[in-house]
């Protein structure tokens, strides 16, 4: 039976499930990236339109933050970019070219160009970022055979792609994506089928996320343990029942 070790105190796991973006790996490496091309783009087609904005506008649109070079340095994890889908943002982007005046059908055009425009990007950079500590606590699971999972908002076949521009796709037995069930985080749907698929059930199962989107989805769901992330100046998570602030934190043994 393997032991997960969480700041010395032992758990008995038949398997992990794990967020993807923020949890696996730096979420600013990646999805800051996108979200500041994005903002980018809308800046300058709201701005094409004589719409005067005030200090600060551009911040809003996805809750970023940027340096004095215009550069985003930091996200709101309470905001779409940490806990929406791509169409959810899109959704809201549009609505901001329709409030300028473009009519929807325009607006949302548009928009789905922009995130075409900015998955190029990404495609062209591979900007993606394991989290510390991850690549030796997925080897231990590997070790011990523990099975994993990823549950995601983002796309199943986005999500093995950035886990295999890592390196970290053959960890996983099944990579779960928003669009494979009806309804994302927070409700339960996959965590439920990633447990379903592993066999397991959801009270023998540890997940690891770092929103509280994720925590209410593990909790929902039955997970027995459910661990958050963050920093060491990271507020707890609500319906966490504990916190790490990196994969050193975690252990994990074969016992018997």
């Amino acid at each position: 039976m393997p032991i997960l070790t969480v700041q010395g105190e032992g758990y008995e796991v038949d398997a992990i499930l794990f967020d993807k973006d923020g949890t696996l790996l730096e979420f600013m490496s990646l999805w800051g990236y996108w979200a500041e091309s994005m903002t980018v783009q809308m800046m300058v087609t709201i701005q094409s339109l004589g719409v005067v904005t005030k200090e600060g506008f551009a911040s809003k649109l996805l809750g970023l933050e940027f340096d004095v070079t215009g550069r985003a340095i930091s996200y709101d994890v309470q905001g779409p970019l940490s806990m929406g889908t791509v169409s959810e943002i899109e959704g809201a982007l549009a609505w901001q070219l329709y409030h300028a005046g473009l009519s929807w059908n325009k607006s949302i055009q548009l928009v789905r160009q922009f995130s075409v425009v900015a998955s190029e990007e990404l495609e062209r950079e591979h900007p993606v970022l394991a989290l510390p500590g991850l690549q030796a606590f997925l080897g231990q699971c590997e070790d011990i055979q523990l099975p994993l999972a990823v549950v995601t908002a983002d796309y199943a076949a986005e999500a093995r792609k950035h886990l295999t521009w890592m390196g970290l796709e053959g960890h996983f037995k099944h990579i779960i994506g928003s669009d494979m069930v009806i309804q994302g985080k927070p409700a339960p749907d996959m965590l439920q089928l990633a447990c379903a698929r592993l066999n397991v059930s959801p009270e023998r199962v540890a997940m690891v996320g770092d929103t509280v989107g994720d925590m209410q989805a593990a909790k929902a769901a039955g997970v027995g343990l459910r661990i958050g992330i963050g920093s060491g100046s990271s507020i707890p998570l609500q319906y966490a029942d504990i916190m790490i602030t990196s994969y050193d934190d975690l252990t994990v043994i074969a016992n018997g």
